[in-house]
């Protein structure tokens, strides 16, 4: 996936005031913190922050800060994003660095692939359990998603995460955590009304049954 540009600005003022001239003005109020660091409050372009989003679509979101006048910049998770409950528009962000070199832990997207028969005939349907796998490795070398083919997949066949390969890094989760099955269609018998005169002669017979 690799890692996702975006500028911050320094911010040297805080307070509720404070954060609406900074959306005002098209900018998101956020925070910059990790371990063995102050935390840090800046800026974010509210109009690039948005685009970034939708691009990643739901997928972990790591992004390599770029500041004006920092020859260096972070690298960081997003850990929060704060929206106003009426409108969905940001409010606040929260961002963790991760420290250069060092692997981080992320939920992965899970992407099933492949044509399986069972599944394109109707008689049975992929039944997801994990919609992402934890995976730990450097940010730069994130993948966007873990794909899992079900093309040889049979009826009843089961995914788990020991099944699953990451192409780069380590799965963290448990192995034995059930990741997709193959499952059969339901079959439901539809009961067939008896027609008009088979119902009346059921109907005789069971007041003969009751003279007797």
């Amino acid at each position: 996936m690799g890692l996702v540009n975006l500028t911050v600005h320094p911010r040297s003022t805080t307070g509720k005031n404070a954060n609406r001239r900074t959306r005002a003005a098209g900018r998101i109020p956020a925070v910059l913190y990790g371990h063995g660091r102050a935390t840090e409050t800046i800026e974010l372009e509210q109009q690039a922050f948005g685009a970034a989003l939708a691009r990643l679509a739901g997928r972990s979101a790591i992004f390599a800060l770029e500041q004006e006048g920092v020859a260096e910049g972070h690298i960081a998770l997003l850990r929060e994003v704060q929206r106003n409950p009426v409108t969905d528009r940001i409010l606040h962000v929260d961002l963790l660095e991760i420290p250069r070199g060092k692997p981080v832990t992320v939920a992965v997207s899970v992407h099933v692939t492949g044509s399986n028969a069972a599944v394109k005939t109707g008689e049975a349907s992929v039944a997801l359990s994990l919609d992402s796998i934890q995976l730990s490795c450097l940010p730069r070398d994130l993948p966007e998603q873990l794909e899992i083919d079900i093309s040889e997949l049979g009826i009843n066949d089961k995914i788990f995460v020991r099944d699953v390969k990451a192409p780069v890094g380590e799965i963290v989760d448990d192995p034995d955590l059930l990741v997709l099955n193959i499952k059969a269609a339901a079959i439901f018998v539809e009961e067939v009304a008896p027609a008009e005169g088979e119902a009346g002669a059921e109907a005789a017979a069971d007041e003969d049954k009751d003279e007797d």
